[in-house]
Parts: structure tokens; sequence; C-alpha cells
């Protein structure tokens, strides 16, 4: 019998037929552990497939998974639908894929679906309730917690039986959410309730007690009121008798478990990684390679061959090591890195201007490693906590000292508005630099993915919001911030993401509302904002060239200031506007200008609005771009019927 499908992942039969066997009295935790093992497989051919996913945290929880599904708990596609079901919460959402793979191996859906992770219309990079078996959207961290304290809640006053379970992250206790959660579960005495911390030790690339001190977690979660049962998660037994434990008690119930990031992989586990201070923990969110990938599966076959073997199973893992990745993430994109230049950036003006920078745990993403490197005083790595990050700024701000605040626009100009408001009303400086903006990166998923930091950012007095489009760019706003030609607050909207085509840098003395006019034309005016849309843009308007169609395209990095005689003079040559964005149409950038252009009776003779509608989908940039229509073909669709009508 064949251990993979056709697919060369372990097939859906094996799994049920091993779950069979796991239910005798014979052998039962070496079964498991296979099983535990035969997932751990299917989760790193997965991400090795797709080039992308987060393998670290998804390696440490795979026991913890099994365990839950296979053993402790009751699991079937069958009870879905059954108020009296368990049902599991993955609040620490970016170790999906093990998740994936657990529920795929108790067949909730097909296991061939694991080729399709991160894929548009495929398995999202994220938890997302569109996936059979998952029960929460999750991602933004700390939320997956408060709806597992919901559901115990639903359950007890309802009289529904079942247990709810959820896991969280150690590096997710630094989360203020989390903490409201924990007291409310001890308030309401969700006994029916059981919390899993998974204490892998290390963040997103370095050990989470270097980020912030937790000191002894075990006793302050116990003075809480839980009852807290602390065990070593590299083996099912251990895990199963904290569950054992935990259900004689009356009280919410949390399993505090020591784990490995990257456990079960040797070349993964965060020791074997992390053998210095100035080593970063690589596999957080990275693919193997097909070498390594072999290599990988080959040591977890080791593990299992003898039980495999006699159970009759024979397997080929050349079948695993096809496509590897299946494609790249993106094809053809030339522009430059705005992160390097905003990197670079800060090292040049360290040496000129009195700053500090403070880090929501994307010390990388961010740019921060050079600077933090050489100015170790002025770097202050806040960890997961953006409101207390952006309070903690205020008080910099306050003191005489500019803060620059990082981390996921996403999270930052949402979770923290609030206290971006109240740093405004305080007359503070600050920049503020909303990080991955914009729908690319896509694989994430739509709970990192920022199309609403124009909206949470636009209605607070005094900031000056700006999309760099190239590295200069980057470095010339910081430089007009710094000789105080922006006033107090700046919003730096940063793409993580470059422009297909490398783009002209706007002048560092553009006025404030002017657009950067990046392309001359005669029949079509384009306005857009950010290096993804406008790269794509400037495709669009050279394929027309072709056809005898002459497109202008413009920059806005103002986002929402806007010159009204530069724009009355292009009203009219009588040409169509076309507006473009990676964002929600409402709130957004085009909202704001055809606002402005209403209030100052400006007219074009057509106008067109390219934004997002409704949420968005996980997937490669390519495909991404062109379900949104932000593509350079569907932009230039949209010219072609504007030039036509």
């Amino acid at each position: 019998m064949n251990l993979l499908n056709n697919l060369g992942f372990i097939s859906q039969e094996s799994f049920l037929f091993l779950e069979k066997k796991s239910q005798g009295g014979k052998g039962k935790a070496k079964i498991l552990s296979a099983i535990a093992d035969l997932i751990r497989y299917n989760t790193l051919l997965s991400v090795a497939r797709a080039g992308t996913g987060h393998l670290g945290a998804s390696l440490s929880i795979i026991e913890l998974l099994t365990e839950i599904y296979f053993r402790s708990f009751s699991f079937s596609p069958k009870e879905s639908s059954s108020k009296d079901r368990d049902i599991f919460i993955l609040s620490k959402g970016h170790a999906v894929p093990s998740l994936y793979a657990t529920l795929s191996a108790k067949g909730y859906f097909p296991i061939e679906n694991l080729n399709r992770l991160r894929r548009l219309h495929g398995l999202s990079g994220h938890c997302d309730i569109e996936t059979p078996g998952i029960e929460a959207n999750t991602g933004s961290l700390a939320m997956g917690i408060s709806k597992a304290v919901g559901f115990a809640l639903f359950k007890k006053r309802m009289g529904y039986k079942g247990s709810v379970i959820v896991i969280v992250g150690d590096g997710e206790l630094q989360e203020g959410q989390l903490w409201e959660s924990l007291l409310s579960a001890v308030s309401f005495k969700v006994d029916n309730l059981y919390i899993i911390i998974d204490d892998n030790s290390v963040q997103t690339d370095q050990f989470t007690q270097n980020i912030l001190k937790y000191n002894d977690i075990v006793h302050t979660l116990s003075s809480l009121g839980f009852t807290v049962v602390e065990k070593n998660g590299k083996k099912i037994k251990n895990i199963h008798d904290g569950f054992m434990k935990l259900a004689k008690s009356k009280k919410p119930k949390l399993l505090y478990m020591r784990t490995v990031k990257g456990q079960g992989v040797s070349y993964m586990e965060h020791p074997n990684v992390l053998k210095s201070k100035i080593d970063r923990y690589i596999w957080h969110n990275k693919a193997p390679d097909r070498k390594q990938l072999d290599q990988a599966l080959r040591e977890i076959y080791k593990r299992v061959k003898d039980l495999m073997s006699s159970f009759g199973f024979v397997i080929d893992l050349s079948l695993s090591l096809k496509d590897i990745p299946k494609e790249p993430m993106q094809k053809d994109v030339r522009g430059s890195s705005l992160i390097t230049g905003f990197s670079d950036a800060l090292l040049d003006f360290a040496k000129k201007y009195q700053f500090v920078t403070l880090d929501g745990d994307l010390e990388e993403d961010s740019g921060f490693v050079e600077f933090h490197k050489r100015n170790h005083t002025r770097f202050f790595e806040m960890g997961i906590m953006e409101q207390h990050m952006v309070s903690t700024a205020a008080a910099f701000s306050r003191s005489g000292t500019i803060p620059i605040v990082s981390t996921y626009a996403a999270f930052l100009t949402s979770r923290a508005n609030e206290q971006l408001y109240n740093l405004a009303t305080e007359g503070g400086k600050a920049i503020i630099v909303g990080n991955m903006s914009g729908v690319i990166p896509a694989t994430p998923g739509k709970s990192h993915q920022a199309f609403r930091d124009i909206a949470c950012i636009k209605n607070i007095p005094g900031v000056t919001m700006y999309q760099p489009i190239t590295p200069k760019d980057v470095e010339n706003v910081l430089g007009r911030y710094f000789n105080n030609e922006l006033g107090n607050i700046l919003y730096v909207r940063l793409s993580m993401a470059s422009g297909k085509v490398e783009l002209n840098t706007p002048s560092k003395n553009l006025e404030k509302g002017k657009a950067h006019i990046l392309r001359e034309g005669k029949n079509i005016l384009v306005i857009g904002i950010g290096p993804v849309v406008i790269a794509e843009s400037i495709v669009a308007a050279i394929n027309l060239e072709r056809d005898g169609i002459s497109v202008e395209v413009w920059n806005q990095p103002w986002l929402i200031e806007f010159d009204r005689k530069q724009l009355l003079d292009a009203s009219k040559r009588g040409i169509p506007l076309l507006i473009v964005e990676d964002h929600y149409k409402k709130g957004g950038f085009g909202e704001s200008l055809l606002a402005y252009l209403t209030i100052h009776g400006i007219q074009f003779p057509r106008v067109e609005h390219i934004a997002l509608r409704d949420f968005p989908q996980t997937g490669f940039r390519e495909e991404v771009l062109k379900y949104l229509g932000l593509d350079s073909n569907t932009i230039q669709q949209t010219i072609h019927r504007l030039w036509r009508n």
C-alpha cells in the first residue's frame, strides 16, 4: 500500500488506516507519534510547494494538534454543524499550515487542497472560516483567544456540550487583548475552556525573552485563577497526561507547553539555529528548497519507517520532491526595495538628527536591523504591543525626541488608532511608518494586508500622509520631515512590495498636494498611488501606446492633499480620468480626490475608479492583482473602454 497520493502527500487513506489502528489498546502512543510526523511531512511539503509559509510556529504545535484531533477531544467533519461539538481555535493563526495538514488528515477537506496553500481561492495564509474545519478568522494576534472565551460562554450559558480548545503563542502574551480574555475566562468561570500556550521560546526571529521578559509566567497565570499544568510538548504522552489532569478541574484550564520552534526537523529547531546572540531564526516565514525538503522528509520518514513497513506501507520520496516550489510568488519585478531605502535613510539621518525607533516584533521586515546594530541605545523592541508602542512613542515625543514607529500598517493604523489620535492631540512630533501597505504581498491573507489604513489615518488632524514609490523617495520625504517642512506627524505608507518596473523619483521639492507626473499623454489621465499600482499603470500605458492611445500617469504621493490648479488644468484638456488604488474605495485616496474635485467644481468628462470593494483574497502577486482589477491588463482594458466611450 502506497503511503503517498499522486501529488506526493501522505494520503487520506493512510491517515484513516492509522487512526483506526490508534484506537486499539496496543501501541497507541507510538501510532499517534507517527501520525504527528506524517502531518509534519504534509505541512513541510505544502509550504515547500507554495514557496512561502510559517513553518517554525507550525512545526512546534503538531504533537499538540495530533493529541487534540486524534485522541483527547472529539473531532469529525460529520459533527461540524452540531452545537455540541468540540471547537478548536488557532489563535496564533500564522501556524495554520500545520492545522490544514491536520484537518485534511481528519477528512475535513481533500489532502490535495494542501497543494493550493496561499494561492487564490486556495488555503489562506492565516486561519479563515472559508476553509472547512476552521472555526474563526485569526492572524491578528489575541483575537482568537477572545473568540474561544466567547464560544465557551455560549456553550455554558445555552446548555450545550463540548469543550473549546485554543492554542496561543508565547509571543501573543504581549497583546493586551489576551490579558483581557484571560481575566474574562476566570471571571465567567468557563470550565469548558482549554487554553494552551505554545512556548516555543522564539518569536519572529529571536528569543521571546530577548524581546520582553515574562519571568515566572506559570505562577502568574495560576494566580489569576486558572488550573495550570506545565508539560514538555515534544512527546504526545506528556500532552495527553496534561489534558487528563486538567479534565478533572472545575476551573478554566490552561496547559503550558514547552516546545521547540521548528520541532521535529533538526536543522529548523531553534537550538540548532540560534547558537549566538547575532543569529536570527530564519525559519519563521521561509520555505525549504528542494535539497532542504529532501533532508527534512528523510529525517521524518526515518522515525516512522519501521512502523509503516510493519503495516505494509511503501513510499517513493521522489514524488514529494517534484515542483519545489511550483512557481515563484512574483515574476519579472524590477523595482527596488523601499524597505532597503528606509533602512539606508535611517543610518544616514541618525548621524544628523536626534530620534529613536520603536519596532513591533518586525525588526527585519521593518528595516531596523542595521540601525539596531549601530545605534542600539536608540532602538526599542516593543514586541507585539501596537497600542503600548504608540503611547510610549508619545512620551518620547513629549520629552523632545522624535520617535519613528514602525510595524505592519494593518495593525498599526487600526489597532492603535486611538493612541495615534491621542498622540496628535498633544501636538508632538513623530514619524509613523505603516509597513506592508496595500494588498501585495497577498500570501499572508486579509488579516495582514493594509487596504484601509488611509481611512484610519486621514481623519486625524495634523497628520501629513505620504506614500513613496522609490528608495530615494523614502529618503527625501524623511529628510523633508527632519527639515520641519511636513508638520508634526508624518504617516509614511510604505509598501513592502516593489513595482513591476523601475519608477522615477518625485522631486525632493515636490509641493505639498501636487502630483508627480511620471508619463505625459494626450488621451487619458491615470492618477494612482504606491509603487505596485503606479508600475502596473505605467506598463498599461506603454502597451496602449502601440494602439495609438496616449496615457498620462500621475503619482499622487500626498494621498489626501491635492493641487487645485494642477487638477483644473488637467480637466480643461477634456480627457477621461482613471483613479487607481490598492485600498478600499470607501475612505481611500480616490474618495478624497473625488470629493476635492466636486468641492472645487473641477469636472472631467468621464471618471472611473478602480479600488477594493470587498474582502481580498490570499494569493500570489499576479493572480491577486488580476482578481482585484489592479493588474496592468485590467487597467489597460479599463482605459480602452474609457477611450472608446
